[in-house]
């Protein structure tokens, strides 16, 4: 059982969440019997997604205690390569579920079943639901221990809470957690769009605590828009993380607002419009646009103004104030000046060749044919297509506008070639070009075209993938049989390993490349033979025998 007097002693610092939450602040304890240091906060800004919880640090440490925040029941156990790892969620009282993601393992009742049932269906992953109330839990109960497994990049706690029925994420630390959080967020830099395409990079200066100014007047020309560099600190730890609330104001009027108590997975890409898209990718800092694209349907948006600030303003000089919150309330400003100049605009000739955004869009000639669903951009773009051959591929390279432009939904490109052997055709997959390396995609052939579904755009080729994957062999005992097993091309589809013809569960850690089988059983004094095979995306096969005395 936890240590309540830890608990109790941490939750008479906390700085409360937003008094007039609609959240109770006295329903969940923490997960962790150790200070909660937090190393990212929930709706931070990651890679196509925003953060859906908050990582709770370990220690850097795996096998930490981890506990249910309150009383309920197990309502899914999965295990998966990548993503979560080994998750559990538990079902609440007030329609909550609290999610416990990147588990090295599960507390010894609950992995008793997720092993039976990876062993019934002879997988390492598995995903099921058991019976409601067939796995109950008390309030500071151990449910398992703290990890590194899917797609985690370091020993951590994901700590998710979600209302049950509609599967929303909710923002964590509005739930009252003890998380220690007197710091105001901070304020780097703003991204001035000018309405001639330019943008224009401003550093904020620090005047007192989290008042910020920009020392000169920003000249701009009829219509323009802001993004905002920022990020949040918390007491217990020094990462960046970020923050919760964006609101612009122009001449004390609310222009745009940005709050993210909660959200639903299927909103979770419109990141990509969020941030300055184009500018991440070409220089690896994300701008917040403190405004709106056209298929921008993210509904953590307050408010938003249709058309761009100026749009609306005569000529002259205009405030523009910036307020930035963080979840305990911890707030910092940025105020600056801007003179506007309003110009007669020329009206230019409209590019015919013009993607609409909120259309279908197709493609099709000899080689290509290219199929992107309605309201997978954010705004219209100019159509880019260019076929070309470089001396390091084999076959023609496909680009498809750019990798600087985002991509809400995935796309189809079909490429056609009638001369490919059919033998070759098995082996053939499409592969996305970037920074000189080559991501296979999933790709099927359909008369005389390969096709495949990317969700980023780029250049693309075909890739013939005739290698098997490679199996070595990194650790025998008679407490554990480790391999690496690893392919350079098309990607490991699946593997199995079997001793004496059985199968056995092996975890596999893709970030390490290791497959592992942890012997419960005593030995048995006896050789004993063991198989394992590995195949790839394109069906290529390696198989290992190995005969071991054990």
């Amino acid at each position: 059982m936890k240590n309540l007097h830890f608990i109790i002693l941490i939750s008479c610092c906390i700085f409360t969440a937003n008094s007039q939450s609609k959240y109770p602040t006295d329903f969940f304890s923490s997960p962790v019997d150790i200070k909660i240091a937090i190393a990212g906060t929930f709706g931070e800004l990651r890679k196509n997604h925003f953060h859906s919880g908050i990582d709770i640090k370990t220690k850097q440490k795996i096998n930490v205690p981890i506990y249910a925040a309150q009383d309920g029941y197990i309502s899914r156990i999965k295990v998966s390569t990548y993503g979560f790892g080994k998750a559990l969620y538990i079902n609440h009282l007030k329609d909550f579920t609290t999610v416990y993601a990147h588990l090295e393992k599960f507390s010894p009742e609950i992995q008793k079943i997720a092993e039976e049932k990876q062993y019934m269906q002879e997988s390492f992953e598995v995903d099921f639901s058991p019976k409601k109330n067939k796995i109950l839990v008390k309030k500071g109960q151990l449910i398992g221990f703290s990890g590194n497994t899917g797609s985690s990049t370091g020993p951590h706690l994901h700590f998710e809470i979600r209302d049950t029925k509609t599967q929303q994420i909710i923002n964590p630390m509005l739930f009252g957690l003890p998380i220690l959080d007197r710091t105001n967020p901070i304020i780097k830099s703003i991204l001035i769009y000018h309405e001639n395409g330019k943008k224009e990079i401003i550093k904020a200066h620090e005047n007192t605590l989290g008042d910020y100014t920009i020392s000169n007047t920003i000249k701009v020309q009829n219509s323009f828009n802001v993004g905002i560099e920022t990020y949040d600190l918390l007491d217990a730890a020094p990462n960046k993380n970020g923050v919760y609330e964006i609101e612009l104001f122009v001449n004390d009027t609310l222009f745009f607002h940005n709050k993210i108590t909660k959200f639903s997975f299927n909103e979770t890409r419109y990141i990509n419009s969020h941030i300055d898209y184009a500018y991440y990718q070409q220089h690896g800092i994300r701008f917040q646009k403190c405004f709106l694209e056209h298929n921008n349907y993210l509904s953590t948006n307050q408010k938003s103004t249709n058309h761009q600030i100026g749009e609306l303003l005569e000529s002259g000089t205009h405030n523009i104030k910036i307020i930035i919150k963080d979840s305990y309330q911890n707030k910092s400003s940025l105020e600056f000046t801007i003179e506007l100049h309003k110009e007669t605009k020329t009206q230019l000739e409209k590019n015919k060749n013009i993607i609409n955004s909120k259309q279908v869009f197709e493609f099709k000639n000899d080689d290509c044919e290219i199929y992107i669903p309605n309201h997978s951009l954010y705004k219209d773009h100019v159509f880019i297509y260019k076929q070309y051959t470089d001396s390091n591929m084999t076959y023609p390279i496909y680009k498809i506008l750019d990798d600087s432009i985002a991509c809400h939904k995935s796309f189809i490109i079909s490429i056609k070639d009638h001369n490919m052997d059919k033998k070759l055709r098995k082996k053939a997959v499409i592969g996305k070009i970037h920074n000189n390396q080559i991501n296979c995609l999933k790709s099927q052939w359909k008369e005389n075209k390969i096709i495949s579904k990317s969700n980023s755009f780029g250049a693309f080729t075909i890739v013939i993938d005739t290698i098997k994957p490679v199996i070595q062999a990194h650790e025998i005992s008679n407490q554990s049989i480790q391999y690496i097993i690893s392919d350079k091309l098309s990607g490991i589809k699946n593997y199995r390993a079997e001793i004496d013809g059985k199968w056995i569960l092996m975890e596999y850690d893709f970030k390490t490349g290791i497959i592992k089988h942890t012997f419960k059983e005593k030995p048995k004094g006896k050789s004993q033979h063991l198989t394992i095979s590995v195949s790839d995306h394109t069906n290529n096969t390696e198989i290992i025998n190995k005969t071991f005395f054990r």
